[in-house]
């Protein structure tokens, strides 16, 4: 009897929790996760803060040498992207009335990069350097010129002027995103921190450039020119490190965090099996 109540009282249950349950439109609403995967996968993903380089040009620089230079781009571990501003005044065009904002002049921020330093200097040297050769700071020939400037003078623009280049790059290594900053200089050379506590820190320094303009250039992310075919061993290996990653993230989405999670690995293993790899390697 006891039973016979049990399955009634539970039937009764279900046929109450059915009348009650709200009808499912979470698919065919504007914003879902699903819509929000399709959307990501159609862009590539998004893209990695950690997957760029930075280029450094001098122009004409007789004290500055290329290598210094171009070996840069492998100490650069930080690195902003500039944007701008344009500066807005108050206008009116018949000398009263409301005020109209228009814009008068765009100003440029400076770009800022944190440098790993090698043990030999190398790069400190360089930057250092480099400062000094765009402000004459050398008070021990105060009556002298050296390189046509004197003691507390400026160097002609020749002298210090570069180009940077920040690339960006996808998930594969190919490059998407260019922003060239022209006739940049170093504005401020940071301190470099020491200290006999700091065993397990990398020396830094930290760079301002002032730039005059940027300009872009937009990239379809194409296979790079130079690849070669990977084995059977290695896309056995390619593929096996990515499955894991997808395993790992395969759960129900429950949030745009874990959908972000889950694109970027599925994109991950659907690339391991593209086969090929870039030249060099």
């Amino acid at each position: 009897m006891a039973n016979l109540k049990n399955l009634v009282k539970t039937a009764f249950n279900l046929g109450k929790g059915k009348l009650l349950e709200k009808p499912r439109t979470g698919e065919q609403s504007q914003f879902n996760l699903n819509s929000f995967m399709g959307q990501l996968q159609e862009v590539n993903s998004l893209a990695q803060a950690s997957k760029y380089t930075l280029e450094v040009f001098m122009k004409a620089a007789p004290w500055a040498d290329t290598a210094d230079a171009q070996r840069l781009i492998f100490f650069c571990d930080s690195v902003n992207m500039p944007g701008g501003s344009n500066i807005a005044s108050d206008f009116r065009s018949q000398g009263f009335g409301p005020f109209d904002r228009r814009p008068t002049a765009f100003v440029t921020p400076d770009i800022s990069a944190q440098f790993m330093l090698d043990s030999n200097g190398n790069n400190l040297g360089f930057l250092q350097n480099w400062m000094v050769n765009v402000t004459n700071i050398n008070a021990s020939k105060p009556h002298q010129e050296v390189a046509g400037a004197g003691f507390g003078e400026i160097y002609y623009r020749d002298n210090y002027l570069s180009t940077l280049v920040i690339t960006q790059y996808d998930v594969a290594g190919n490059p998407t995103t260019k922003l060239t900053a022209h006739e940049a200089w170093p504005s401020v050379l940071g301190d470099v921190a020491l200290g006999w506590n700091n065993t397990d820190e990398v020396a830094r320094v930290l760079v301002n450039f002032s730039i005059r303009y940027w300009t872009t250039e937009q990239m379809e992310g194409t296979p790079a020119p130079g690849e070669r075919e990977l084995s059977g061993f290695e896309q056995l290996l390619r593929i096996g490190s990515a499955a894991k990653a997808l395993k790992a993230s395969m759960k129900k989405p429950n949030n745009v965090g874990d959908v972000i999670n889950i694109a970027s690995n599925a994109q991950t293993f659907l690339g391991s099996f593209g086969g090929k790899r870039s030249g060099g390697g």
